[in-house]
């Protein structure tokens, strides 16, 4: 009986890790049947919306919001199509597409016309290529660090902008063997900042062998990493935590940095330690807590007003890499009308989902938007005070932008649709879809981070 028993437990003590490994892939891989047009359940809990600019941007990934001036920062990158190092996507063949551009979007004077409200910011002193995907700006120093992977190689660019003249100057350009593909960035100062490094292996030097596996299995093994500037302009940084996939970061409070693992469909809410000692220059993170999500997460965002972490992300994989992919064709006309009927088809046919929401400590999960009407939702940002919120696209066309009236009208996603520039839609009461059956797959915690 002795020796049975320390059978059976050498049996549950190996078995283990490989259970709660298992159900947390079937966590995810759940998504790809619930999640799919015509069961994922459907959510619009605000009063109207429209999706603008669809004629003037796209493929804006991360947007920010500068609300003391009712400006929404963004970056918005045409050359997404065929150069997508987060997702493997390369044409090497082509040419580098035009330079990404940032915007500021005028978002509470609804009387000013398109031209006007939606305005591009000069960009000086940089003349290399500009591939964005992270965005983020310290107002106090009015410095603008941005996330950039051209084909020599990915880097983050720090900028000066003056919000009067809407120009930003290039300072410089910063890389360290640590930030090896960096993605978001959490400002701490000007000089000073967390960045996540969404891959250990990278796309364009081990696609199959070592990237493929990293994203569907998961081991975390990807970084954050904290960085200061020196006053020389060199970097001292340190690798602060390890996860699977770490994608949007953000400061939740003084104490608390969030950062989304995709591919765990899981927030991480890392406590901060301030460095102690002569030696010891970098905070040390420490696992507090997870948020468990319906969707894949991708930029993260706090709402000042009510200090919300707003999420948005990827509920279907699936629709989200048929999509991407297939936008080099799509969104080029010169391209598509030298296509076969078939892809003209695919094109005409071919969508995506969106998901943003948002948590607190005290309400849990909330879900804003849900739905196939605008699609790939990257980041989802809110000025609650002046009711108005906005949701960005990977691969969209234009952005989503959300109103509410005084005291909070909710509405529902089914039958609501994108339309043309300056279409209003406006919703009136929450939507009743039951959420799927994955929603409720829980009993496994997904604790892997390694800070």
């Amino acid at each position: 009986m002795v020796g049975i028993s320390i059978r059976t437990n050498f049996l549950v003590v190996l078995l283990a890790p490989l259970t709660a490994f298992l159900v947390g892939r079937l966590r995810v891989l759940s998504l790809t049947y619930f999640n799919a047009l015509g069961r994922m359940p459907s959510h619009a809990n605000f009063t109207s919306y429209e999706v603008k600019f669809t004629d003037r941007i796209r493929n804006c990934e991360d947007v920010l919001l500068v609300e003391a001036r009712s400006l929404a920062l963004l970056a918005c990158d045409l050359g997404r199509d065929s150069w997508n190092t987060v997702m493997g996507h390369f044409v090497d063949s082509a040419e580098p597409d035009p330079n990404a551009e940032l915007y500021a979007y005028k978002y509470t004077d609804q009387s000013l016309p398109d031209t006007q409200s939606l305005v591009r910011i000069k960009v000086v002193g940089f003349d290399s290529e500009l591939r964005t995907l992270g965005l983020e700006f310290h107002e106090p120093s009015s410095t603008l660090f941005l996330t950039n992977h051209p084909r020599q190689g990915p880097r983050i660019e720090q900028f000066h902008l003056d919000l009067d003249t809407l120009t930003a100057t290039h300072l410089r350009s910063l890389s360290h063997p640590l930030i090896r593909v960096p993605n978001a960035i959490a400002a701490v100062s000007e000089s000073e900042f967390f960045v996540t490094n969404q891959h250990h292996f990278t796309a364009r030097e081990h696609p199959r062998l070592l990237w493929a596996p990293e994203t569907y299995i998961a081991p975390p093994i990807a970084s954050v990493v904290h960085v200061r500037i020196l006053e020389n302009g060199t970097l001292d940084a340190a690798v602060v935590a390890r996860q699977a996939y770490p994608n949007g970061i953000a400061l939740f409070s003084d104490t608390t940095l969030a950062v989304a693992s995709s591919n765990k469909r899981l927030v991480y809410l890392y406590s901060i330690s301030s460095g102690a000692g002569v030696t010891q220059t970098h905070p040390s993170l420490k696992l507090a807590s997870s948020i468990w999500l319906p969707f894949m997460p991708d930029n993260l965002a706090v709402s000042k007003n009510d200090g919300a972490l707003l999420i948005a992300g990827h509920p279907h994989l699936p629709s989200l890499n048929k999509f991407a992919s297939s936008r080099r064709v799509c969104y080029r006309p010169e391209v598509l009308a030298e296509s076969e009927p078939e892809a003209q088809q695919m094109c005409a046919t071919t969508g995506a989902a969106s998901w943003a929401s948002e948590w607190t400590p005290e309400g849990g999960v909330e879900h804003i938007y849900a739905g196939w009407e605008y699609p790939t939702s990257a980041t989802v940002v809110r000025d609650r005070e002046k009711g108005v919120g906005i949701v960005m696209g990977l691969y969209a066309k234009g952005l989503l932008v959300w109103r509410d009236l005084p005291g909070g009208l909710s509405g529902p996603g089914p039958g609501s649709k994108s339309g043309e520039p300056g279409t209003v839609f406006r919703t009136s009461a929450t939507a009743q879809t039951p959420l799927p059956l994955s929603y409720w797959l829980r009993s496994v915690e997904c604790g892997d981070a390694v800070a």
